[in-house]
């Protein structure tokens, strides 16, 4: 990692605010690219699921990507593996109005709960692939830097296995990385701490937060190739989204940035 001199308040918010326009005007081309439309319209087959369903499926299996019934997987071609467990979520009950009149329409009276699986428990034909969204790259001194930071805020970091596809996860004052995760998930995961350890927002706004935060630092320390477009747009972020979310992302990724600069400058 390159030695930063420190930057004024100032010109370390130019600097945020700048990488944040980039990542909004990235992310918007990103999300045009054939390969992202491509793949995307095959995600729109699956059934969009309510906010509290998110939720439930983000708190039983963290690491889903694509989720659907067991019957639906048939669809794409695919077969739900003998001896999966389903994942939790609720379906209303509903019933007609009037049970005498076929045009009375719809009413809920209460949920029952019903099973989903990932696609990571299932067989079958390949799905068109995402693009590219893993930022590989480690700097070494970066990330002691930065688990040092997160001890001060009360945040432990391990490297160990994770399900599926994921990089990294939070959860409350504990951070887990696979070996190979680089740098910017860290990052990433650092900013999930200090952004939405007691959040209730949904899960795509905190993705777009964390991700954007990933990129303002790791830009900022020189961290190449980041794939953080790629990464947002398969979250359905845009540029618009964003600029939207730009003071809660430059107030966390300045923190993060000033106390990396400030322990750098100890140390030396």
């Amino acid at each position: 990692m390159k030695k930063k001199a420190k930057n004024s308040s100032a010109d370390l918010r130019k600097k945020i605010d700048g990488h944040i326009k980039d990542l909004a005007q990235l992310t918007s081309d990103s999300a045009k690219s054939t390969a992202m439309k491509i793949y995307l319209d095959t995600c729109a087959r699956f059934y969009q699921y309510s906010p509290n369903n998110q939720d439930l499926i983000s708190m039983f299996c963290p690491h889903a990507t694509h989720v659907a019934g067991f019957r639906k997987w048939t669809d794409f071609n695919r077969f739900v593996r003998k001896g999966e467990q389903g994942i939790p979520i609720l379906a209303p009950c509903k019933y007609k109005r009037d049970p005498d009149d076929d045009n009375s329409g719809m009413v809920v009276r209460g949920f029952r709960v019903v099973y989903v699986f990932d696609i990571t428990q299932t067989d079958g034909e390949d799905i068109p692939p995402p693009p590219v969204w893993v930022s590989p790259e480690r700097i070494l001194h970066l990330e002691n830097l930065l688990i040092t930071f997160a001890a001060s805020e009360g945040i432990t970091v391990d490297r160990g296995e994770l399900p599926g596809e994921a990089q990294g996860m939070s959860s409350g004052g504990k951070i887990t990385l696979i070996e190979h995760a680089g740098t910017k998930t860290l990052i990433h995961e650092i900013a999930h701490e200090l952004l939405h350890k007691h959040s209730f927002m949904n899960r795509k706004t905190k993705e777009l937060e964390a991700e954007a935060v990933a990129f303002v630092v790791g830009s900022h320390f020189g961290l190449e190739d980041l794939q953080s477009p790629n990464y947002l747009a398969l979250w359905c972020a845009d540029g618009e989204k964003i600029l939207e979310r730009q003071d809660r992302i430059r107030q966390a990724a300045s923190k993060i940035i000033r106390s990396v600069e400030e322990s750098d400058q100890v140390q030396h």
